[in-house]
């Protein structure tokens, strides 16, 4: 297919899909991440390679594909939990936001690494647009790479080089130790006599 934005069904995406929706919407945080997986340069091949990523975190950790988005290495967008979906990519954020991996493994350094290229970083700002576009994004979005919230190489030196150049890119690091209440500005989430443990607030910090 020559479309940009490859659905679930093109990609034949098994039927293990968690689908509960966040209820921070419009979407203020956008991460970015790379798979650490082979890279793919045909629809074929990344086709094959989403299906391959979703069998992994399936079969080892019960899960789901756990980004919203994936960008194959030919710059097509491939949907994996989609909009409004809360993910499973970076703990204490999953809840309150939007993330897009890269496939491939962008660190510099290693004998072969992904570089990351124009018409990849166009695509994924074509998917922002789409998301503003259709309400699932935030006007005044911002982006951060996976290691700016969490110790992390992702989404590798070569790739966070680049997004650090985007407009949107949050230079000055205001997301790194807050909740998703702190982000949106609302109030924790109060524990009930009906819950059968006592919930720490600070537990806020650790849900996905």
């Amino acid at each position: 297919p020559h479309e940009w934005y490859i659905t679930k069904k093109m990609w034949l995406a098994p039927k293990f899909i968690d689908d509960e929706k966040t209820e921070f919407t419009p979407v203020k945080l956008i991460i970015i991440a790379h798979t650490v997986s082979p890279e793919c340069n045909l629809f074929v091949n990344c086709a094959a390679e989403m299906v391959n990523l979703q069998n992994y975190f399936t079969t080892h950790y019960g899960y789901d594909l756990p980004y919203n988005f994936v960008i194959g290495n030919e710059g097509r967008v491939y949907e994996g939990r989609s909009w409004e979906i809360i993910g499973a990519h970076t703990s204490g954020y999953n809840r309150c936001s939007l993330g897009l991996a890269f496939i491939g493994d962008y660190r510099e350094g290693l004998p072969s690494y992904s570089k990351v290229t124009s018409l990849q970083l166009q695509r994924a700002q074509m998917l922002f647009d789409k998301g503003v576009e259709l309400g699932y994004i935030d006007k005044d979005y911002q982006v951060v790479g996976a290691k700016d919230l969490a110790s992390s190489y992702s989404p590798g030196t070569n790739l966070y080089r680049e997004i650090q150049k985007w407009p949107h890119y949050a230079h000055n690091n205001t997301f790194r130790g807050k909740t998703c209440e702190e982000i949106y500005n609302r109030p924790l989430p109060q524990t009930t006599t009906s819950t059968p443990r006592t919930v720490e607030i600070n537990e806020t910090t650790t849900l996905l």
